[in-house]
């Protein structure tokens, strides 16, 4: 196992966690100023969440205006389109209220609303140069650890791809209320697609080259949350405990990647998130066992301490043994989680996968930071390994 003790740590926003914690809103928002806008999408504004939000602001005498027009892999259109409703009502917070679609794209109003430009253009460019509006998230899913990341991942439109926009100095949200009652009504399948999305931060953040001893020690954590609630959150729904340990985690893991990286997993991701618009959980849920199944050769010993993590019994195996279980257990997961196959989605369609691959070739997550060095022939094999599992 190599440790990295050259490394920084950065974390940038104040977490409010607990049953309950959401009627601590309006108080922080508050503390901002008087005219939220809330940004959020119709799922969440139908389970009443929206309303109870804006509800409880305007008790606090805080204006609000919602935008809940988000979709899955959030478009840069309608970060536009909800910057220019912003700045309009004058907007002096913004709550970003739901997964981490809703989130990107309260970070990605932020900066359309003070800078103007494109996300296209302010992924490239990475740095802001004027201040950014109080961010506040409430995350209402256990996954993308949005409400802790200096980072917003949109579809680029004119692009055909999703890309970065990434500040660590000034995107980070001021804080993040995190209430896990909030997240008792999350269907079973985002339940378990987001879990795993949080579990593959987790996983990729301890193995990847650029882990180091902080981000471990969250990640390592986070693991055991996860392992040990998800089929819980996902089978018994209404389980706070569960639902507990799965934030948890989801927020640990989404500090721990933030200050390390992530790996070939997100490189498979966010390219087939862009092409053929699959939600970003069930991505990395597919290719989480086939890319730890290809990395573990690099570090036997770093997946083993993931297995043991899992909970797998590691006792009388070596590095390589565990490694090998913890494989096997990912693919156990998926399959008692109800995730579907490749194959199964049905806008796949095997004579993409060359233009992808090439696609995922260019990822940073795969090139710069994934553990074992990965081509486009890697890419290619995954692929076709993934369709005919």
């Amino acid at each position: 196992m190599i440790i990295n003790y050259d490394f920084g740590f950065l974390h940038n926003t104040e977490v409010i966690f607990g049953e309950n914690k959401i009627e601590c809103l309006p108080e922080k928002v508050g503390e901002y100023g008087k005219r939220a806008i809330v940004i959020s999408d119709k799922g969440i504004s139908k389970t009443g969440i929206v309303q109870r939000i804006t509800e409880a602001l305007e008790r606090n005498n805080i204006e609000t205006k919602v935008y809940d027009n988000v979709v899955a892999n959030p478009r840069d259109t309608s970060c536009q389109e909800a910057a220019d409703m912003a700045g309009e009502f004058g907007a002096e917070v913004i709550v970003g209220v739901g997964g981490g679609s809703a989130m990107d794209t309260a970070k990605a109003v932020n900066v359309l609303m003070t800078h103007g430009g494109t996300c296209s253009h302010w992924a490239e460019v990475r740095k802001f140069d004027k201040p950014l509006l109080p961010l506040i998230c409430v995350p209402t899913t256990s996954g993308t650890g949005s409400e802790v990341t200096f980072e917003a991942v949109i579809t680029a439109t004119d692009l055909g791809r999703k890309v970065s926009m990434s500040d660590g100095n000034k995107l980070a949200p001021k804080a993040a209320v995190m209430d896990p009652a909030l997240t008792l009504t999350v269907p079973p399948l985002v339940t378990a697609s987001t879990g795993m999305d949080a579990l593959t931060h987790a996983i990729e953040a301890y193995t990847c080259k650029f882990a180091q001893p902080i981000s471990d020690a969250l990640a390592i954590y986070a693991i055991k949350r996860i392992a040990g609630s998800i089929e819980t959150a996902t089978n018994e729904g209404d389980s706070l405990w569960a639902r507990r340990d799965m934030m948890l985690g989801s927020l640990m893991a989404g500090i721990a990647f933030t200050n390390s990286y992530l790996g070939a997993v997100h490189s498979f991701s966010e390219r087939l998130g862009g092409f053929y618009d699959i939600p970003h959980g069930i991505a990395n849920a597919i290719f989480l066992p086939f890319v730890t199944e290809f990395n573990i050769s690099a570090d036997y010993e770093k997946h083993a301490a993931v297995a043991a993590a899992m909970g797998i019994d590691t006792y009388g195996m070596d590095d390589r043994e565990a490694s090998e279980a913890l494989v096997k257990k990912l693919f156990e997961m998926n399959e008692a989680l109800g995730i579907p196959k490749f194959s199964e989605l049905e806008m796949v369609n095997p004579k993409d996968f060359p233009e992808i691959a090439h696609l995922c070739e260019t990822h940073p997550c795969g090139f710069k930071a994934n553990p074992r060095d990965i081509t486009y022939e890697d890419y290619m094999d995954i692929f076709n390994k993934a369709y005919k599992y």
